[in-house]
């Protein structure tokens, strides 16, 4: 049987005492259940409400994130509400969640820290009209401004080059561009201290992998042709 003490179940369920584990063995455990959440943001209203879930972890966790699901049917099935035809959540970027988890793969780190900002922001969108945390962008927007916000960076350009960086070898990576737009090499800035911090969250080939999935390139602008041919004319003329 698969050793699940990671997830320090016990100490969940005892915090959650009408949740409980419908189905457990070496590929994945599965809890179901009524979830509790009392919670309130500064400046917003208050959301203390019940839910029906369903958890489901695989043994390649934390690799693998959990699926969350809602079973009472209260979360619209739609992207505005970040909740897919299946009921399960879109819970934010995968290596924003497996950066908040670093030090703590606990069920209750995973609900404290990411389950229940979801309930709390999306509850208070179906209930009150808006999202107290605001709302991320959808699809490669919602991306690029969630691998910003947790790079320290701006920008597109900037992300993708520290995304880059994070595919390659630290050797390789400080030969680049640092992203943070100082001007000089990646391995002459401070800069490099931060974002290898990352390279213990994900390995360089799913950096690598999900640069080429995610992130569409960019464009460089095109360059008038008659202009370089005019620009060449005065050169030959001097």
């Amino acid at each position: 049987m698969q050793n699940w003490d990671v997830l320090q179940l016990d100490d969940f369920l005892a915090g959650n005492p009408k949740f409980r584990i419908t189905e457990i063995n070496d590929e994945k455990v599965v809890l179901s259940g009524e979830y509790h959440l009392k919670a309130q943001l500064a400046g917003s209203q208050i959301i203390d409400k019940t839910y029906r879930l369903k958890f489901i972890c695989t043994n390649d966790y934390p690799r693998k994130l959990p699926l969350v699901l809602d079973e009472g049917r209260y979360f619209p099935r739609s992207q505005e509400f970040h909740t897919y035809s299946d009921g399960s959540f879109c819970l934010g970027s995968e290596l924003k969640i497996k950066h908040i988890l670093r030090a703590d793969h606990t069920i209750k780190a995973f609900f404290d820290n990411v389950v229940d900002p979801f309930l709390y922001s999306v509850s208070h969108r179906i209930e009150y009209g808006d999202y107290p945390f605001g709302e991320l962008a959808h699809g490669e927007q919602g991306l690029i401004d969630d691998y910003a916000e947790m790079f320290g960076l701006k920008g597109k350009a900037a992300v993708l080059l520290a995304i880059k960086a994070l595919g390659k070898r630290k050797r390789e990576a400080n030969k680049l561009p640092c992203p943070c737009g100082c001007g000089v090499r990646l391995g002459r800035c401070d800069y490099r201290f931060k974002l290898n911090g990352f390279r213990n969250i994900e390995r360089r080939r799913w950096f690598r992998e999900n640069f080429e999935k995610s992130f569409t390139p960019i464009e460089r602008p095109k360059k008038d042709k008659k202009k370089r041919r005019a620009l060449r004319s005065k050169r030959k003329a001097a």
